[in-house]
Formats: structure tokens, C-alpha cells, sequence
């Protein structure tokens, strides 16, 4: 359950670091966002990733707790950068 909760902290860290930037919200959204909402999704996704961090540590013991949350870490950024490389392609996907 450590796992999960951790690599889903960490999905959601970097979706929202993700949306923070404003390409990236031209590109999901549409739109681009006002900068003050775009400081709170950097802020919202960093705060996911510390903890996904402290889950990890807490639940798994400091030293393993660190290597599991940099694999995880690993696996979100690589889902999170593989869907926006084929954001076109889930567009259609999700809108027929």
C-alpha cells in the first residue's frame, strides 16, 4: 500500500508541475492559466512529491523508503512525460 500511495503522490506531483507551466497549459487546457493559479499547481505538485517523500520514509524506514520513493519518482516523471509526448493522441481518445 506504501507503493501505490507513494508512485500516486508522485503522478500527481509531477501532472501538476506539469500543468504549472504555461505551454504545457496551452496545450492541455487550452488556455493559459492566471499566473496566480499557476504558482499554486507549482506549489500544490512539489508539496505531492515531498509527501510522497515522507510516505515513503515513513512506511518503508528512511533508507529503503528513500531508494523505493526515487524509483518511484523515476516511473511518475516517465508516465507523466510519455502522455504529454502523445497528448495529441489521448485528445483523440478521449474526444472521438
Amino acid at each position: 500500500m506504501i507503493h501505490a500511495a507513494t508512485f500516486l503522490l508522485s503522478l500527481t506531483g509531477f501532472a501538476l508541475l506539469l500543468l504549472a507551466m504555461p505551454r504545457h497549459q496551452q496545450d492541455w487546457l487550452r488556455r493559459k492559466l492566471p499566473p496566480s493559479l499557476g504558482r499554486t499547481l507549482r506549489l500544490s505538485g512539489f508539496a505531492a512529491l515531498a509527501l510522497a517523500f515522507a510516505v515513503a520514509g515513513l512506511g518503508l524506514g528512511w533508507g529503503y523508503g528513500a531508494v523505493a520513493w526515487f524509483g518511484w519518482l523515476t516511473m511518475a516523471a516517465a508516465l507523466v512525460v510519455t502522455a504529454n509526448t502523445n497528448r495529441d493522441r489521448i485528445r483523440r481518445k478521449v474526444r472521438p
